[in-house]
């Protein structure tokens, strides 16, 4: 079973977290997307192609919205 974070208004698959980057008095939180993107290309016998996805980013402010930095703090702390 997936453990997910629950702030104020969304809950977070903490399987889908890359990275959280640490800031003075925000968090970064870079999550996985399930967006990807390619494309290929065939001439004269050979060819090629490109895969890519991209990671979305949370940001969770201590001035904007302190119930979810606490609820992220108290996480970070016990993991």
């Amino acid at each position: 079973m997936s453990k997910f974070i629950k702030f104020s208004n969304y809950l977070l698959n903490t399987n889908d977290i890359h990275k959280i980057v640490i800031s003075s008095n925000k968090y970064y939180i870079y999550v996985f997307s399930k967006k990807i993107n390619g494309h290929g290309y065939f001439f004269g016998g050979s060819g090629g192609s490109h895969i890519s996805s991209y990671n979305d980013e949370i940001e969770v402010c201590e001035t904007k919205n302190s119930t979810d930095y606490k609820i992220l703090s108290d996480w970070i702390a016990t993991n």
